[in-house]
């Protein structure tokens, strides 16, 4: 289901370093064409040319030319301000410039792109195959009608190497586009309409995509729900025609547990405190942390990470009826906690809260690391550059914010303090679901999750400011998929980080 468009097209072709017929990347880093590999293969007409209009397009940060003797993309790479975003942004740029410009083929000459010690070969590969595969991705193609002259593909791509290295680079390649698919296939589900992707919707793409991966799959629908007194999730459903889901998956191996939580609101509408239109067009994409954890754990399987997971997605959808949850309402979750309702636009923390009592009353988890859309206030904190991350940890923190570097899931701390806790307390209830202040409402949010989710070691991350792209992203329209390649930075390097935990 939907995976011919999350699946890569691209032809990637680990070849050793010798001329190519195709069009060639001369790459510049150091303001010297004559030390780029693909100067150095290209053909002696063609560099003669090269040398004598250097001049002429060395302005330009990216240039293409078609000559007698074979044609060029000049690339401008600057090796100042180096960061893994700011390089993983500007492998997008090319791609999209190529893309753009109606290139079906083109070689590059691996090591040319290597401008950073932080980097090496073998990295380089997956990373490229990562970006290159995250920029070719279009969530438009489904809906839209095909131009007459049919879309713009780069349908192959040539990767010259040292031919000590064609194993390594293949594997790395092979790697990064698993790791691209992955990105996009919650890219892609966060970015469905609203009236596609329901509750029992999303259970069925679950289903799907589970098929040929080792994943125990447990559902609880409604009935099971009210079983076990999940109050939280119940509430918030009410309203709303669909009926409410837990998905729980597990892969059941040795090892201390970490839990993955991703809220799932598959539209908010903001209940019975309706929001404003303009601040509702995007709520279709209110579950992409269910999106991206459910990525992030096939994406575990797939790589065969030795990670003792569960994943939790609690699934519903908030909308105004004469059956909806009120404000004032008190609504009790699994592990018996009560939860005042101050505004019905404020559930994702609401059904949060039965996951986590699910993870803390049914398993033994070491870590519970959670993904939401939680707060607009993340994204006045910190616009649309960074997600806030919130731990009851500093060597968590550390750790957490080493690897966003890497990922290029950007993030920043934000406090996890008591003092912050009297700001949530209710006069009826066991917890008020807002702030009491409209000051901090990210801190709030996280403080609220916090109290289900203690005293475990515990990662909270509001990803509403990278819910969607932005321009400097390099990426088309709509989700970024964010904080699939962090989870799977935080299990490539669990070894890190399983004494803290």
């Amino acid at each position: 289901m939907y995976s011919e468009f999350f699946k890569n097209k691209i032809k990637f072709k680990v070849l050793p370093e010798s001329k190519t017929k195709s069009l060639t990347l001369i790459v510049d880093k150091d303001d010297n064409i004559e030390n780029s590999k693909g100067f150095l293969f290209s053909n002696q007409d063609l560099k003669n040319f090269l040398k004598n209009t250097y001049k002429y397009f060395k302005s330009h940060d990216k240039y293409l030319c078609y000559t007698p003797f074979g044609a060029f993309a000049y690339i401008k790479f600057k090796k100042n301000n180096f960061s893994f975003y700011n390089f993983y942004v500007e492998l997008r740029k090319i791609f999209n410039f190529l893309k753009t410009n109606k290139i079906e083929k083109f070689t590059i000459y691996l090591e040319d792109l290597l401008i950073n010690n932080n980097l090496n070969l073998n990295k380089l590969a997956e990373v490229l195959a990562i970006n290159f595969l995250l920029a070719d991705f279009d969530f438009s193609r489904i809906y839209k009608t095909p131009p007459k002259e049919g879309w713009n593909e780069i349908k192959e791509i040539e990767i010259m190497v040292n031919s000590r290295l064609l194993n390594e680079i293949k594997k790395s390649i092979n790697k990064g586009i698993i790791i691209g698919e992955e990105i996009n296939r919650a890219r892609l589900l966060s970015n469905l309409p609203g009236g596609e992707l329901t509750p029992s919707n999303f259970i069925e793409i679950i289903k799907e995509s589970l098929k040929d991966i080792e994943l125990k799959l447990t559902i609880l629908d409604e009935n099971k729900l009210k079983k076990i007194g999940a109050g939280g999730i119940l509430g918030v459903s009410r309203g709303s025609k669909e009926k409410p889901y837990l998905a729980i998956l597990e892969n059941n191996r040795k090892g201390k547990e970490v839990h993955f939580i991703g809220k799932g609101i598959t539209f908010d509408s903001g209940g019975l405190q309706i929001k404003p239109s303009d601040y509702m067009n995007e709520m279709h994409l209110d579950m992409s942390g269910a999106a991206s954890v459910l990525a992030a754990s096939i994406l575990i399987q797939r790589l065969n990470y030795s990670i003792n997971f569960k994943t939790l997605i609690p699934l519903a959808e908030n909308m105004p009826s004469g059956e909806s949850y009120r404000p004032g309402d008190i609504l009790k979750t699994i592990s018996g906690k009560t939860i005042e309702v101050g505004s019905t636009d404020a559930e994702g923390r609401i059904i949060l809260a039965d996951a986590i009592d699910y993870s803390k009353k049914f398993f033994k988890p070491s870590l519970i690391f959670e993904l939401s859309t939680l707060t607009g206030a993340s994204m006045i904190a910190l616009g649309n550059k960074a997600s806030a991350l919130f731990t009851n940890k500093k060597e968590l923190q550390d750790f957490i914010l080493k690897i966003s570097e890497l990922s290029g899931d950007l993030l920043w701390p934000l406090p996890l303090w008591d003092i912050y806790k009297k700001d949530i307390e209710s006069n009826f209830a066991d917890i008020f679901n807002i702030g009491k202040t409209k000051y901090g409402g990210a801190i709030h949010g996280a403080m609220f999750l916090w109290e289900f989710a203690k005293p475990l070691n515990f990662v909270h991350i509001d990803i509403a400011p990278k819910m969607v792209a932005s321009e400097e992203d390099g990426l088309n329209k709509g989700s970024t998929g964010y904080g699939v390649n962090l989870i799977r930075e935080f299990c490539e390097n669990f070894d890190e980080i399983k004494e803290i935990i």
